[in-house]
């Protein structure tokens, strides 16, 4: 495992542990779609993290800014970044 991503590897794993509590426990039927989806990107990370694959895009092999992945380690692809650089604003 890549020691740059021992902190972001932790922390999916502290998330999936909440998440998976979360379900355990009784979350709504509306909501339990969309944490089971975050499950399976949570995994995914994971999964990259452990095999050295994690912050390359998915698509075309590019690799994606670790600033980025600091804040979404969930992100895929490149495309994934650009959807993402348009919902944060900075402020002026």
């Amino acid at each position: 495992m890549d020691p740059q991503y021992f902190e972001i590897y932790s922390e999916l794993r502290t998330t999936k542990q909440e998440l998976l509590k979360k379900i355990e426990t009784g979350s709504s039927p509306l909501v339990q779609p969309y944490i089971e989806a975050e499950l399976q990107d949570i995994d995914t990370a994971i999964t990259k993290i452990e095999n050295g694959t994690f912050g390359t895009c998915e698509v075309s092999g590019e690799l994606i800014p670790d600033e980025l992945l600091s804040i979404v380690p969930t992100l895929k692809s490149i495309d994934d970044c650009k959807t993402l650089q348009y919902l944060i604003h900075k402020s002026i």
